[in-house]
């Protein structure tokens, strides 16, 4: 368990900061630490308000949450972080050292603190909806918006690009390798692979699949 002084000494920590001002971004809090769900504000802060809202989900079905604060605490959540810390309020202070208690409790508080938002990000999709590696069915931000509120490219829209791009199917203009006549309409063809130099010339008479790596022929 990360004691409350080592807490202390991570919010001292710029990157750390930058997480939680991302949490907040993303949480799209309109009043920061005095914020209820649906962005209505509460001023007390003398402990969570524990006020019950409805939302849709985005499959459509309703549910509640008691969500607060500038990193929109659930209630059960404070609670747990309010005995565990001793917590007295819920002072803009004890806010972000509990917002930092879960970024730790997600195993993501080291790589908050050298810089490496996207892992933390990863790590940090079960405990707040809003970010893009959430699975919860409630809206949730783009890699891009992270990359725009962070100022810099995390690799997490890149990265998924360049999935899309390798595990995408290739259509290849046969006529263009030359491997099929020039024809009118088009038709089915069969093509002996062997005598444009694809497939293997001792292979037997009857008739094996083969896969063939398109790109060793200069096809692809």
């Amino acid at each position: 368990m990360t004691t409350l002084a080592e807490l202390q000494r991570a919010l001292e920590n710029p990157n750390a900061r930058k997480m939680l001002n991302l949490i907040a971004a993303s949480e799209g809090v309109k009043h920061g630490y005095n914020t209820l769900f649906g962005n209505q504000q509460f001023n007390n802060l003398g402990a969570h308000p524990n006020i019950r809202k409805e939302f849709t989900q985005t499959d459509g079905r309703k549910n509640y949450t008691t969500a607060a604060g500038r990193y929109q605490f659930l209630n059960d959540t404070w609670a747990g972080l309010r005995n565990q810390y001793g917590f007295r309020d819920f002072s803009p202070q004890n806010q972000d050292l509990g917002a930092i208690a879960l970024i730790s409790g997600r195993g993501a508080l080291n790589d908050v603190l050298k810089g490496d938002y996207r892992s933390a990000i990863l790590k940090l999709g079960p405990e707040w909806a809003s970010l893009p590696s959430s699975t919860y069915k409630q809206g949730k931000r783009s890699w891009d918006f992270v990359n725009k509120q962070l100022g810099r490219d995390v690799g997490g829209a890149r990265q998924t690009q360049q999935s899309k791009q390798q595990f995408s199917p290739n259509f290849i203009d046969l006529k263009s390798v030359g491997i099929q006549q020039q024809n009118k309409e088009y038709q089915p063809q069969m093509v002996d692979l062997e005598a444009v130099g694809i497939g293997n010339s001792k292979q037997n008479n009857s008739f094996q699949p083969e896969l063939i790596d398109l790109k060793s022929v200069g096809i692809g």
